[in-house]
Order: C-alpha cells, then structure tokens, then sequence
C-alpha cells in the first residue's frame, strides 16, 4: 500500500509571531488530506453525505509533535486507512517538511459511520470498503 500524499504550505496565519506553525494548522493539514484521500477513492464528501448517506463524525483525535515547520515552509501530508473496522476508520498522518522530509507531525483520527438522523452507529457500506482499499494497511 503507498499512502495517499498532498501537498499544501504553512501560511502567514498559521504561524506564531516568530514564524513558527501552530500545533493547530495541523488539524488543517489532515483535514486537506482526508477530504483529498476521499476525493481519490472516488468519495468526495458530497458523495458520501449526500448519494451514500455515510456520516462520519470523529470519534478520536491524536497527534504528535517531531519538530516545528515554519513559515511558508512546503510541506507532504501522507494519509491512510491504519484500521478500518466495523463501523469505524482510523485514518494515520505523517507530515514532512517537502524538501528533504524532515519529520514534522503524525496523528490519528477515528470517525464513526453514523446514521444523518439519529446518530447511531451502523456497519460502513461495503461500496466504502471497497473504495477506499487502495488505501488501507494490510
């Protein structure tokens, strides 16, 4: 499995008064690849929400800090499917400065397949499964 990889830049606003990120800008960059991941499976959320009726409000949240970006810094956010499980996926992050891929940051997100009306959990679709295979750890 390769993992998915977008790239986007630390900006202005993402930044400190010393020209250092934010811890928060990285929800921002897994965000990006999360939707973008989504989009190359063929899921864009649209498709999901509106066509699927798969709503997948997070569940859990984890990251981790290896050194800081700065600003205007280049940089790769790689994601994948670590775990996908009955009504829930954990999707992985690991962000690197573009260039020579210095470690900046990981993190973890677990969403939950929910029903739009009454926020129940159910199985994820077998269509989502499949779509998002080349993508997910073995």
């Amino acid at each position: 499995m390769t993992p998915f990889s977008v790239t986007d830049r630390v900006r202005w606003s993402d930044c400190d008064p010393m020209g250092i990120i934010q811890y928060a800008t990285y929800l921002r960059f897994f965000e990006i690849a999360e939707h973008e991941m989504y989009r190359a499976c063929g899921l864009p959320y649209e498709v999901l929400r509106v066509a699927g009726d798969v709503w997948l409000p997070r569940k859990a949240l984890q990251m981790e800090f290896h050194s800081p970006a700065h600003m205007d810094e280049a940089v790769v956010i790689e994601s994948w499917f670590s775990r996908v499980g009955t009504t829930s996926l954990t999707l992985q992050f690991e962000v690197y400065r573009e260039g020579d891929r210095v470690h900046r940051a990981s993190g973890a997100l677990t969403v939950v397949c929910v029903h739009k009306d009454t926020l129940k959990k159910y199985p994820l679709p077998e269509s989502v499964r499949t779509a998002i295979a080349r993508y997910t750890a073995d």
